[in-house]
């Protein structure tokens, strides 16, 4: 755990602190990077499930960041012998470990803009 007040008064622990936050962005930054991890929080996706998922991203890019995302150790690709191969991928344990991140970011999008409403079903309404 990093106690904030020490890394504040400690240059050192603080340039230490500020490499790895560095690292760690580094890791989920780009475009797609945060919207595929958040996708295979909630499962088990094909490529083609995740490319669907992900209106206006390319066949290239999906890849590019998914290779990333597997180097990183965030994400873990499965073959299966199959004809045609069939490939799965999924977050890993450590992954995993963005899941109350990304619920915070949520309640901080609702918290701070316009939001997305809900579809009508969700709010039990009639509309359309």
């Amino acid at each position: 755990m990093i106690d904030i007040n020490r890394v504040r008064t400690d240059p050192a622990l603080a340039k230490v602190v500020q490499a790895e936050f560095r690292r760690a962005v580094g890791m989920i930054s780009g475009r797609w990077k945060l919207e595929i991890l958040w996708l295979l929080s909630h499962g088990v996706h094909r490529f083609g499930e995740l490319k669907r998922g992900l209106p206006g991203i390319t066949q290239h890019m999906l890849t590019a960041q998914l290779r990333a995302l597997e180097k990183d150790g965030l994400v873990k690709r499965t073959i299966f012998a199959e004809v045609p191969p069939r490939v799965e991928y999924e977050i890993t344990e450590n992954a995993r470990r963005l899941r109350p991140i990304f619920v915070e970011i949520v309640k901080w999008a609702e918290d701070n803009g316009n939001g997305v409403t809900e579809p009508a079903e969700a709010r039990g309404a009639s509309e359309p």
